[in-house]
C-alpha cells in the first residue's frame, strides 16, 4: 500500500477551485524545466529539441515525476501509468507510444534488481522510436542505451533469454511441479522416519519462507509479515525468515533474486523459483530442519520451495494463502502460462497440512475447489494497536498540511481495483459545501489519474499526498475526523474475498468509519454500533453518511470507540499469530 521514497519526498497536492492548478495525468505533456518562469518561446524551442515518455512502473507517481524533472531536465515529458499499457498488445502499446513520436523513452521503477524484462523494454523503447531508453530505480540506480547499442547487443541476448526461456525453464518447471506432485505421496515416510520430541509443547520455532520477489519496503506484505512476527514474539515463539531480496530481520537469511534470466516476468519468477529453492533446500534440509517445528509460507506466483522442503524434510507446511494468483492474472495483472501458473497453484494448496485464508469467502472458494474444509483456516488480518492509537501526530500533520480548521475526510490506500478510491472522490463532490470538509487522499497506482480528474473538475478542497512511509501512516490517519474504506466489487461478479489491512488500522485510531457492505467487512463492521455501511459503489450514499458524521460529533465519537473495542478485542496481530500457533500446536502435541 505505501512504499519508501528514499529521500525523494514531494510535497502533497492540494487543489482547490481557487488555486486551478493543473494536475500531470497519464499521457499528458508537461513541461518540467527546473525554471518555472519561463520565455514561452525559448520553451517551445525546447520542446521541439526534445519530448521524453516517461512509463512509471513504480505505482509512485510522485516519485517518477521528481525523477523526471531532476534527471530529464528541460524536456517535454509525456508520462504514462503501466495501467494504459497492461491490458493492450505488445504491438498496440508500441504503436500508442509510436504515435508520441518520443526522441527518448524513459522507465522509471522501484528498484531495478527486481524488475524484470529490462531488455525487453530497451527493445520496446526502441521500436517506438526512441533514439536512446533509460531505465531508473528510486535507489538511484540508471541504465541508459543507445537505439544502436539496443540493437546490436541487448536484442540478441533477449532473443537467447526469451528461446532459453520457452525451450527449458518452461518445460523443466511443468516436469518438475509433476514429479513434486508424485514425490508428495512418499512424504509421509519422510514423517514417520524422522526423529520426533523436538516440540516441548510451549515455544514453538518455525521457517518463514517469503519467495515473492518485491522491491517493496512497506505495504501490505510487508505490514503483514512485521505484524505476525511480533504476535508470534509475543507469544513466545521463534521465527527463522528466509527471504528472496532484503532480509527482514537480523539473522534473516536473503537469498537475492538472479537476474540470469529475466526476458519477462514468467520467465524471471520461474527461474528464481528453481534459484530459490536450490539455495533454500541446500541451507536447510537435513540436520538444519531439526531446528524447527513446522515451515510456514507465504504463497506467491510460480514458486513451490516450501513444497520441495517440506517433502524433503517431512515438516508440516503451513500455507498463507491470500488469494488465487491466478484469478489476479485474469482480472488485475496480466501474465503468460496461467495453465502452468495454475499448476503450481494446485500443487501448494494439496502439499500444505494447514492452509490459513483471510476470510470466509476464500475458505468457501477453496472447498468448492475441491480441497479438504479441516486442513483451511480463517485467519483475518490485523492492526497492532501500540502503534495504531489516538493522539499520534494528528495535530502537526494537520498543520503541515495547512488544514487545520477543516473536517477533514479520509482516504488511505491503494488507487487500484476493489480500493474505490473514484468512488470517494466522486462522493465528495457531491457532498454539500457548507460541511468545511477537506478531503485527504494518501496513496498512490493505476486509479489515480483517474480520481485526481473527478477531484480536478470540482469546487472541493482536497490533498493528494502520493506514497508515504508506513511509519507515517497512523499520523495521518490522526489527522481526519472521517475515515473512508469505499472498496467496490470485482468486475466478474466474484464475492469480495478480502481482508482489509487499512479497515483495522482506521478501527484503532477510534475514528468513524464509513465502509462498504461487502464480505468480511461487513462483518467486522456493524452498522451504526462501531462504524456505518453503504452499498457498494454508491457515491451518493457515502456522500451522505459523511454528512450525517460532520454533522454530529457524539456520534462520530461513539463509533470511533466502538471501532477501537472490537480491533482490540478480536482484530489484532496477537490473535492472527496465535490462530495460526494454537492450530498447528494441536496436531503436533
Amino acid at each position: 500500500m505505501e512504499s519508501r521514497d528514499n529521500g525523494n519526498q514531494v510535497n502533497p497536492r492540494h487543489i482547490s477551485s481557487s488555486e486551478n492548478r493543473s494536475i500531470t495525468h497519464a499521457s499528458s505533456s508537461r513541461n518540467l524545466s527546473r525554471d518555472e518562469v519561463t520565455d514561452s518561446s525559448a520553451a517551445k524551442t525546447r520542446s521541439a529539441r526534445h519530448l521524453a515518455v516517461l512509463l512509471d512502473l513504480s505505482g509512485d507517481k510522485n516519485a517518477a515525476l521528481q525523477w523526471a524533472r531532476d534527471r530529464l531536465g528541460d524536456a517535454t515529458v509525456n508520462v504514462i501509468n503501466k495501467a494504459e499499457l497492461k491490458w493492450t498488445s505488445k504491438l498496440e502499446g508500441i504503436k500508442r507510444v509510436r504515435a508520441l513520436a518520443p526522441d527518448s523513452f524513459s522507465i522509471f521503477t522501484s528498484d531495478l534488481n527486481t524488475q524484470s524484462g529490462v531488455r525487453a523494454l530497451m527493445v520496446f523503447g526502441v521500436l517506438a522510436g526512441a533514439r536512446r531508453v533509460t531505465i531508473a530505480d528510486k535507489t538511484g540506480r540508471v541504465i541508459s542505451r543507445s537505439r544502436s547499442v539496443v540493437i546490436l547487443l541487448e536484442a540478441p541476448r533477449l532473443s537467447l533469454e526469451f528461446l532459453t526461456g520457452y525451450a527449458l525453464l518452461i518445460p523443466v518447471s511443468w516436469l518438475l511441479t509433476e514429479l513434486l506432485g508424485v514425490a508428495l505421496l512418499f512424504r509421509r515416510v519422510v514423517r514417520a522416519s524422522r526423529k520426533q520430541g523436538e516440540y516441548d509443547g510451549a515455544s514453538m520455532r518455525a521457517l518463514y519462507v517469503r519467495a515473492t520477489i518485491s522491491s517493496a519496503s512497506e505495504g501490505g506484505m510487508q505490514t503483514h509479515i512485521a505484524g505476525f512476527a511480533g504476535g508470534a514474539a509475543a507469544l513466545g515463539h521463534k521465527l527463522t525468515f528466509v527471504t528472496s531480496g532484503k532480509q527482514l530481520t537480523n539473522g534473516s537469511v536473503s537469498i537475492p533474486p538472479s537476474r540470469i534470466f529475466e526476458a519477462n516476468r514468467v520467465v524471471y519468477e520461474l527461474w528464481n523459483n528453481l534459484n530459490f529453492t536450490a539455495k533454500l533446500l541446500s541451507g536447510f534440509s537435513g540436520e538444519a530442519s531439526r531446528r524447527f517445528d513446522f515451515i510456514y509460507q507465504r504463497y506467491n506466483r510460480f514458486n513451490w520451495s516450501g513444497v520441495a522442503l517440506s517433502i524433503l524434510t517431512g515438516l508440516p507446511l503451513a500455507l498463507e494463502f491470500n488469494g488465487s494468483e491466478v484469478w489476479v492474472s485474469k482480472q488485475w495483472d496480466p501474465i503468460g502460462q496461467l495453465s502452468l501458473l495454475r499448476r503450481f497453484e494446485r500443487l501448494n494448496l494439496r502439499a500444505a497440512d494447514y492452509v490459513f485464508v483471510v476470510s470466509e469467502v476464500q475458505r468457501r472458494n477453496l472447498i468448492a475447489g475441491g480441497f479438504a474444509p479441516k486442513i483451511i483456516i480463517v485467519n483475518p488480518n490485523g492492526v497492532d494497536t501500540d502503534r495504531f492509537h489516538p493522539d499520534i501526530g494528528g495535530r502537526d500533520t494537520r498543520r503541515r498540511l495547512g488544514i487545520e480548521s477543516k473536517t477533514v475526510v479520509g482516504f488511505v490506500g491503494t488507487f487500484g481495483p476493489w480500493h474505490g478510491a473514484p468512488v470517494f472522490a466522486k462522493a465528495a463532490t457531491l457532498v454539500v459545501p457548507n460541511t468545511n470538509c477537506h478531503f485527504l487522499f494518501v496513496g498512490d497506482g493505476d486509479d489515480r489519474g483517474q480520481t485526481e480528474a473527478i477531484v480536478q473538475g470540482s469546487a472541493l478542497q482536497a490533498t493528494f499526498t502520493g506514497r508515504i512511509p508506513h511509519d507515517d501512516v497512523a499520523a495521518y490517519l490522526d489527522a481526519c475526523e472521517i475515515l473512508v474504506a469505499p472498496h467496490v466489487p470485482a468486475t466478474d461478479g466474484s464475492e469480495f474475498f478480502g481482508s482489509p489491512t487499512k479497515l483495522f488500522e482506521y478501527m484503532a485510531m477510534a475514528k468513524p468509519v464509513i465502509a462498504s457492505r461487502l464480505g468480511q467487512i461487513a462483518e467486522v463492521i456493524r452498522d451504526g454500533e462501531n462504524g456505518l455501511l453503504i452499498e457498494p459503489g454508491d457515491a451518493v450514499a457515502l456522500a451522505r453518511a459523511i454528512e450525517r458524521l460532520t454533522g454530529d460529533q457524539s456520534l462520530r465519537e461513539r463509533l470511533g470507540v466502538r471501532a477501537r473495542q472490537t480491533v482490540v478485542a478480536q482484530y489484532t496481530w496477537h490473535h492472527n499469530a496465535a490462530r495460526i500457533f494454537d492450530t498447528v500446536s494441536t496436531n503436533l502435541a
